[in-house]
């Protein structure tokens, strides 16, 4: 034993000194000294033995482990043999080793089952690839040769569901993307997973291959656990500035087994007053085309300028969506129209003079374009979502207001490592947007400018003008950086997670005033940054955020708890 100390390798094993000795975890201690080996530049090391023996009165036991560490590799050139299917330079991405870096086995593992899935994509499921280490004599380090026998294409014949019980056949069907007759392809297998689970009412999805009569090809079943569809749920906190907030919500995410949402929510609170009834779909007929109504009665105490609670405002109305979905749905198109009515009332004497008590009716259209990568739009890992949208309200489309509201979003998933079946992801956000309006309308209704700060935009300040403008904006741009760190695991989904985050934006009164600087100014950034911990329910996913704002004006409360509803990004 050369390479490392002896305390560092007993380190690696549960049965280490001064531990309580634990025969059934020998042979995974011994596992765990491969590992460590062969992750740091060992490949070919073994252990040649081992043996167990203890003192007379068997109060101590020593284990003695034969070793052969062999020598110290770096990973050098890659060669591919066989492949005809795929050019060498197409195995680039699946490299995940460096030429010149120490050899380490987890990182040759996942180069290996890389490239075995790109040959899955395209139906070489039979696909050998068998790795050749040699040492070059001139570099001193190992070139590898992967020795491919492709094999044929496996086509699917058959593909079906099994587990569920309230669910239809065909809701489930429907969302598969990878079809009978058609070459094997692991991401579309993949992809059907994904869809799968994004109904919501799905705890777990496992596709299971089985030969058929025909080498040539396999059946494909996708196999289902279903979760709750249905809950009663309540929950309830406490903001240091908006007092005892709650929300109590009956929802239905499967009605009749064919994957029609309900749901009826309640939220209450110091500053709100919330009653929503939605519904929705996510097929029309045989089109992958989401359906869905809404009809709300609202009640929220609004700020302005430095009052939290300047004025009060109340929203009755109704929404209707449709929204059509393109290549398995990566692809999204949502359409909607909004009528409400929107009342102004008990206004703060202070500002008398500046708001003006009253009820305006509101007729918009909204259309928006995204872009959606992410592996699971409930609790994302990896992927992305962007969008472009616009918001027009008034004019053709009547009502008491014009005015007009372009938007664009980005949100990027990466997963950095994951500890056994708990990924650690680094998400990332970005929303802009400005709001102008037109004929009739000589200036933008307070109840639509931007007023920063809070839970939903930049955590560690108050919206009552601590971000941006006292009597609000009209342009804002706001950047989220959030670390997840899950706490709870239920089969695959996230339960209860950490989320250490960064916040920086602000907002505007017209794009000349601008500003790229960070500071306490109107126009400057604000940044902010604190913790929280997120709880998904079948219902809707909770937050509690502690955030401290770094660019406040003296005399402002520097830090803020928010308890909130729904995803941020």
């Amino acid at each position: 034993m050369k390479a490392f100390k002896k305390k560092k390798l007993t380190g690696e094993m549960k049965n280490a000194p001064k531990k309580i000795y634990a025969p059934k975890e020998l042979d995974s201690d011994l596992k765990a000294l491969e590992t460590y080996y062969t992750n740091n530049g060992y490949a070919d090391f073994k252990v040649t033995g081992s043996s167990v023996s203890f003192n007379e009165d068997r109060s101590s036991v020593t284990i003695r482990v034969a070793i052969s560490e062999g020598v110290i590799q770096r990973f050098g050139a890659t060669f591919f043999s066989g492949n005809t299917v795929y050019l060498p330079s197409e195995f680039a991405p699946d490299i995940a080793y460096r030429r010149g870096k120490l050899y380490k086995q987890e990182t040759f593992d996942d180069t290996l089952r890389s490239i075995q899935d790109r040959y899955a994509d395209k139906g070489y499921l039979k696909a050998s690839i068998v790795p050749e280490k040699v040492l070059n004599e001139k570099t001193r380090q190992t070139d590898i040769t992967f020795i491919i026998t492709e094999n044929t294409q496996i086509f699917v014949d058959h593909v079906d569901v099994e587990g569920n019980k309230a669910t239809k056949n065909y809701v489930l069907r429907r969302e598969i993307t990878q079809k009978e007759g058609e070459v094997f392809s692991s991401s579309k297998v993949r992809r059907s997973q994904e869809k799968i689970f994004n109904l919501g009412f799905i705890d777990d999805v496992a596709p299971v291959i089985t030969p058929t009569s025909d080498p040539d090809k396999v059946d494909l079943v996708f196999d289902v656990s279903e979760g709750k569809p249905g809950m009663l749920t309540a929950g309830a906190g406490i903001s240091s500035t908006d007092g005892l907030v709650g929300t109590v919500s009956l929802s239905h995410m499967n009605m009749f087994g064919r994957a029609h949402k309900l749901s009826l929510s309640w939220n209450f609170g110091k500053k709100v007053q919330d009653y929503y009834l939605s519904w929705s779909t996510p097929w029309i007929g045989n089109h992958p085309t989401t359906l869905g109504g809404d009809i709300f009665n609202t009640r929220h105490y609004k700020p302005y300028r430095s009052t939290l609670s300047a004025y009060t405002e109340r929203r009755a109305g109704g929404k209707i969506t449709v929204a059509p979905r393109f290549s398995d749905d990566k692809y999204h198109l949502t359409t909607s129209y909004t009528y409400e009515k929107i009342r102004i009332y008990e206004i703060d004497q202070v500002y008398a003079g500046e708001l003006s008590p009253g009820t305006s009716v509101t007729s918009s259209i909204y259309a928006e374009f995204a872009r959606d990568t992410r592996d699971n739009v409930w609790d994302p890992t990896r992927g992305c979502r962007t969008s472009l949208g616009v918001e027009f309200t008034g004019g053709p489309l009547l009502g008491d207001v014009n005015f007009y509201k372009p938007t664009f979003s980005h949100s990027y998933n990466l997963k950095l490592f994951s500890i056994d079946d708990y990924p650690i992801v680094l998400a990332v956000g970005n929303r802009l947007g400005f709001v102008s309006h037109f004929g009739d309308t000589k200036r933008v209704p307070v109840y639509e400018r931007y007023f920063l700060g809070g839970a939903e935009t930049v955590r560690g300040y108050s919206n009552n003008g601590q971000v941006g403008p006292l009597s609000g904006g009209t342009v804002y741009d706001v950047l989220n950086v959030e670390l997840k760190i899950p706490l709870a695991r239920e089969r695959r989904r996230t339960i209860v997670q950490w989320a250490f985050f960064f916040d920086i934006g602000n907002s505007w009164k017209h794009f000349d005033t601008v500003s790229a600087r960070i500071g306490s100014r109107t126009s400057d950034l604000k940044t902010g940054a604190g913790f929280g911990i997120r709880f998904t329910t079948p219902a809707f996913p909770i937050r509690l955020d502690w955030g401290y704002g770094f660019n406040h004006k003296s005399g402002e409360q520097r830090s803020d708890i928010y308890f909130t509803l729904g995803n941020l990004f």
